[in-house]
């Protein structure tokens, strides 16, 4: 019988926070996901005895796509609105390296994700009535040239 292996812990997240340099650090309640894509092309071609081969090869790729939400504040709305003003105008400094860090539930670092290149690239308000006692949204989608996974801080 082989030894007993544990398994590694399972992430629970409790809290995220997105820091660049030029927005400060931002508070979020849900990681909507991360997503990055590669697609697949398919390549056809006549090998030297006439057998036709069919083939996938890397096609496409999109870049790496972060999609945070938080409730609405003015603070966070403004920073946020900002930001993503800077893209829209084509503003160089709109784009920058920073960092998303998943915190758990005693408030450790989990899992740091390091955006390369990243900016907001994308901003909805969630709709709202007058009277409603619901709470209002901002979803983010920080949109980066790559994305790479760190070892937490206090590991």
């Amino acid at each position: 019988m082989s030894a007993a292996t544990t398994q590694p812990q399972v992430v629970t997240a409790a809290r995220f926070y997105l820091s660049f340099t030029n927005l400060g650090t931002i508070a979020f309640s849900e990681l909507q996901g991360i997503s990055s894509k590669v697609a697949a092309q398919e390549y056809i071609y006549n090998d030297d005895k006439g057998n036709t081969i069919h083939t996938k090869q890397f096609g496409k790729t999109e870049p790496p796509v972060v999609t945070l939400r938080r409730g609405l504040d003015a603070a966070g709305n403004a920073k946020l609105m900002a930001w993503h003003a800077m893209a829209r105008t084509g503003d160089p400094t709109a784009r920058g390296d920073g960092t998303l860090t998943v915190m758990d539930t005693s408030g450790k670092e989990s899992i740091v994700y390091s955006l390369h290149n990243a900016w907001c690239s994308e901003l909805q308000v969630s709709g709202m009535k007058a009277g409603d006692s619901a709470v209002a949204t901002i979803e983010c989608k920080v949109t980066c040239e790559s994305i790479a996974v760190s070892p937490p801080a206090t590991a």
